[in-house]
């Protein structure tokens, strides 16, 4: 470890205790405008996954539970117990694969998170701002424990989403059940052994399931803590603990060496593409070249995309079968880009995968990764025609919209979610969502807020 197991001693408690300090009429304008966006991303991204293959099986295993159905499946009549309907709901939501997603949490919390929130918020009649509060929460510990952990575990092979969204999960439930900074640290110790997930999964829905037990492990930590379960209160930086056992790269400095006063919810970035988020570069540079130059797929003589070695077992599936698989395939991704094609849910089906167009575009693009380009970075896509003219491009998709750009950011999330939600529920329930959460009444029960379900 960069740094010794001794020097981290009450790592997981101080956690707690930042976790816990957070309180609803401290957050500024900007963070709830924050939270509305994240609301409605979630939402959005859960209500079209809810009919996707991955969404129908989870409301099905929610379906068979015996339990008292008290929280609900979003875009459904169904109800099941809260466990069960973050489980389902945070799979629908990861479905896509065009759900939020933060690199200082490194992965997609919102779905993890944000499915534990609302479906526990349900059974505990939680308001608005309870869940909102939580949903901030929990969001902090996440990138605590995420930061100080390092990469080294995301490039062992963990997925953040499912080891790191535990704690996420685990402190938005831990708050709405009013634990305090001892229980919260026992439940921070029930996540850690819980905190699992795997890369090897991406392109099928096992990345979906990492999603969906994050969520209920989470919960069921919080729900365990408040009845007195006991758990190690160093589990995270402990001997044969989570730093011990998942990282080389621990340090419990960094948070603040890359936060400083910012909150976690600073750090969400929002897709505009329904794949991984290490294609968007990609395809944005290609969009950007296009501003430039037109062309037609027979003036292509062939592309170089210019990444990061680290890419190569994220999202670089040289020949995608399943449209899963395409999400995951830069290559795809490009052959849509240039066939001036929408990256949208669409796109990223098993038909157009093979479709023999964007076949014959993918045979011309090469992947070339580079040792000395920062994996969280934009990719150099160069593109030259057959008239010898090589035109380059770099776009950065990893910064976060500022204050001044979130107004633009809603109106961006706006369309999108009427894109996602409309098809599944209909315009005008899309509507009245669009004005629930758009007002985020904070004395309205989370129920009530998001309570618009149908049958598909």
């Amino acid at each position: 470890m960069s740094t010794s197991i001794a020097s981290a001693q009450g790592f997981t408690s101080r956690i707690a205790e930042e976790v816990n300090a957070l309180r609803y009429e401290d957050l500024s304008p900007q963070t709830l405008a924050r939270a509305r966006h994240v609301l409605l991303d979630w939402l959005g991204a859960t209500i079209a996954g809810s009919v996707e293959p991955a969404g129908r099986i989870a409301q099905a295993i929610a379906l068979e539970a015996d339990c008292r159905p008290v929280a609900g499946l979003v875009a459904t009549d169904i109800r099941s117990s809260p466990r069960e309907a973050a489980f389902a709901n945070a799979i629908a939501a990861h479905a896509l694969d065009f759900d939020d997603g933060s690199m200082w949490a490194d992965g997609h919390p919102s779905a993890v998170i944000v499915s534990a929130a609302v479906a526990l918020g349900e059974e505990v009649q939680a308001t608005t701002a309870q869940v909102v509060e939580s949903i901030v929460a929990g969001l902090q510990g996440q990138v605590l424990v995420a930061l100080a952990i390092g990469p080294s575990a995301y490039e062992k092979g963990f997925h953040g989403t499912g080891t790191f969204g535990t704690f996420g999960a685990t402190g938005a439930c831990a708050r709405l059940l009013g634990l305090d900074v001892e229980a919260l640290t026992r439940a921070y110790g029930l996540a850690a052994t819980q905190a699992a997930g795997l890369r090897r999964s991406f392109g099928t829905m096992g990345k979906h399931l990492n999603a969906g037990k994050a969520a209920a492990n989470g919960m069921l930590a919080a729900q365990l803590a408040a009845k007195g379960f006991t758990a190690p209160s160093d589990a995270i930086e402990g001997r044969q603990g989570l730093a011990w056992t998942q990282s080389t790269s621990f340090d419990p400095a960094r948070p603040q060496e890359v936060m400083g006063d910012r909150l976690a919810i600073d750090s969400i970035l929002f897709k505009r593409y329904a794949c991984c988020h290490g294609t968007h570069s990609t395809i944005d540079g290609i969009a950007e070249i296009r501003t430039r130059r037109s062309f037609s797929d027979d003036d292509i003589l062939d592309v170089r995309l210019i990444v990061s070695d680290k890419m190569l077992d994220i999202c670089c599936i040289a020949d995608p079968v399943t449209g899963l698989e395409g999400k995951f395939s830069v290559r795809h991704a490009a052959s849509l880009a240039l066939a001036g094609l929408v990256a949208s849910p669409g796109a990223f089906t098993d038909e157009s995968v093979r479709d023999p167009r964007l076949v014959a575009l993918r045979q011309r693009i090469q992947v070339d990764p580079r040792s000395d380009r920062p994996l969280v970075g934009p990719t150099r896509v160069v593109l030259n025609l057959t008239d010898g003219e090589c035109l380059e491009a770099e776009v950065d998709v990893f910064e976060p919209a500022n204050d001044a750009e979130l107004p633009a950011q809603w109106d961006a999330l706006v369309t999108k979610f009427e894109a996602l939600a409309a098809p599944v529920v209909g315009e005008s329930v899309t509507r009245e969502l669009v004005r629930r959460i758009a007002g985020l009444d904070p004395d309205c029960p989370i129920a009530e807020l998001l309570g618009l379900r149908v049958s598909t």
